[in-house]
C-alpha cells in the first residue's frame, strides 16, 4: 500500500479507508508509507507494519529510527540490480547494518534493471537479485513470480531468506492473482506481498480473505475463489 507515494494511486484515493477493508480481510502487515502509517494508526495497532524507505536519496541515516517511532515491525527498501545509473545497492548494505544495530528486520525489494524494463524480469535475474539482495543483509525479499512452478524452485532454493512475491499490474480475473499465488507457494514461497491486485479489486476485504486461505489455508484457488463471490 505504498502506491501514493507521488500522488493519489487507485485504491488508496482515500488511505485510512483503504487501510480498514485491508485490516478486515485478515492481512498479516501492510507495506505502506510514512504518512499513510501515521494515519492508520490506530488500525495498524491491530497488525503488522512494514515501512517502505524508498527515497530519492539515501535512507539508511534516519529510516531504521523513523519506522521504531511509528511502531513498524520491519522496514522496506527497493533496489535495482543491473540498473547502469542507480542501483542502490549500497544504500540496502548501509540499512542493512542500521537494521541489525537496531534488531529491525529488512525486507529487500530488488527490481532486476527497472520496474520498466520488464524484459530484465527474467528468471534467472529475478533468482540473482534475490540472491544478491540477502547477500547484502536483507532478512526476507520480495521478488517477482517468473514461472512455472517448477522452474521457479531455482529462485527461492538459491535464496538463504524468505522470498515474497510481488503482485505487479492487476490482472483482469483475480483468479489469475489467486493462482499466482497457489503456483508461487507451491515453488516455496513463503507468501505474497499484493497491492494493485487487492486495492483495485471490488471488495478489497474479500481479495485479501481469499488470498488468506491461499497463504494460511492451503485452500485450492477455486475453494479461495468463492470467498469473492459470496453473498454480501
Amino acid at each position: 500500500m505504498d502506491g501514493a507515494r507521488r500522488g493519489v494511486s487507485a485504491g488508496l484515493e482515500k488511505a485510512t479507508a483503504a487501510v480498514a477493508a485491508v485490516a478486515a480481510g485478515g492481512a498479516d502487515a501492510i507495506l505502506t508509507t510514512v504518512g499513510t502509517a501515521a494515519a492508520s494508526a490506530d488500525v495498524l495497532e491491530r497488525m503488522g507494519l512494514i515501512l517502505a524507505l524508498d527515497s530519492e536519496g539515501p535512507i539508511a541515516d534516519y529510516g531504521v529510527e523513523q519506522a521504531l517511532r511509528l511502531g513498524a515491525d520491519a522496514v522496506e527498501l527497493k533496489v535495482f540490480p543491473g540498473n547502469p545509473q542507480e542501483t542502490k545497492m549500497a544504500d540496502l548494505r548501509r540499512l542493512a547494518a542500521h537494521c541489525q544495530t537496531w534488531r529491525m528486520p529488512l525486507l529487500a525489494e530488488p527490481i532486476p534493471v527497472s520496474f520498466q524494463d520488464t524484459a530484465a524480469h527474467t528468471l534467472s535475474n529475478v533468482r540473482d537479485a534475490a540472491r544478491s539482495a540477502a547477500e547484502a543483509g536483507a532478512d526476507f525479499v520480495k521478488v517477482h513470480y517468473v514461472g512455472p512452478p517448477d522452474e521457479y524452485r531455482e529462485v527461492t532454493a538459491s535464496c538463504q531468506v524468505p522470498v515474497l512475491v510481488l503482485g505487479g499490474p492487476p490482472r483482469d480475473d483475480p483468479r489469475e492473482a489467486l493462482q499466482m499465488a497457489a503456483d508461487a507457494l507451491a515453488a516455496g514461497a513463503s507468501g505474497v506481498v499484493f497491492g494493485r491486485n487487492v486495492l483495485t479489486s471490488p471488495r478489497p476485504d474479500r481479495m485479501v480473505a481469499a488470498l488468506v486461505e491461499v497463504v494460511h489455508g492451503d485452500a485450492s484457488v477455486d475453494a479461495a475463489a468463492k470467498i469473492l463471490s459470496a453473498p454480501l
